[in-house]
């Protein structure tokens, strides 16, 4: 895919993990595994984790609830593996989306379009286990440690791809960027919780709005590609 490709109308692009619990020996027994963390992962993000049970999960996947405790040791333990897999997919997804050598021709503010997007779309296909984690980490901080580094990781990319197109000072530029990064998280994570608007995770305007506000704080020009 190229930075002019339209991007995914979903989420961060799925990878195959192995399990972290009870590895299934047999072909069957592993699509399974994935059916039911492929179905946990629709239904948080139709309802919090509290009110999602192991016969929901079992039911959207048509196995039983034998089949679900035959892999995964209780509700907890199958979020655990549930969000290991999220952050496995969105680490290898920032690592190739977010690449140097892929935006050196690429203006500023179409950078900063498709990063917005990028992000944008990737909190709307994980939004239920970002939540969870969130929510868990109110009594277990370290529920939000994994999707903390992966957000670390994203900053530390768009920090290399912005730095040296601005007409700042580069120690002033960096400091600009992991601020610009800073309130663009906080703008997500409060969608997740809140949703308040005005511009929703799903509406189509949210990225455009992000990136224009970045583009004026970061000085960029607000020009066409």
């Amino acid at each position: 895919m190229t930075t002019g490709d339209a991007f995914p109308s979903s989420s961060f692009p799925r990878v195959e993990t192995p399990s972290i619990l009870q590895p299934p020996r047999q072909r069957r027994a592993r699509e399974t595994e994935q059916a039911l963390l492929s179905a946990g992962r629709e239904l948080l993000a139709q309802r919090d984790f509290a009110a999602v049970s192991v016969a929901q999960i079992a039911a959207a996947c048509q196995v039983s609830v034998g089949a679900f405790y035959g892999r995964f040791r209780d509700k907890m333990a199958y979020f655990e593996a549930l969000r290991t897999l999220v952050i496995e997919e969105t680490a290898d997804s920032v690592d190739r989306y977010l690449v140097q050598q892929r935006w050196e021709d690429v203006p500023t503010r179409t950078v900063l379009e498709k990063a917005m997007r990028f992000l944008v779309l990737g909190v709307i296909g994980n939004r239920g286990v970002i939540r969870a984690s969130l929510r868990h980490a109110s009594t277990r901080p370290e529920e939000w440690l994994p999707h903390r580094q992966n957000g670390d990781a994203v900053v530390e990319r768009m920090v290399v791809l912005l730095v040296p197109r601005l007409s700042l000072p580069a120690a002033e530029a960096e400091q600009r960027v992991r601020f610009a990064m800073q309130a663009v998280f906080s703008m997500l994570v409060n969608a997740v919780l809140n949703d308040t608007g005005p511009f929703h995770l799903e509406d189509e305007r949210l990225p455009g709005e992000m990136s224009r506000m970045l583009m004026g704080y970061l000085g960029v020009e607000d020009t066409p590609a």
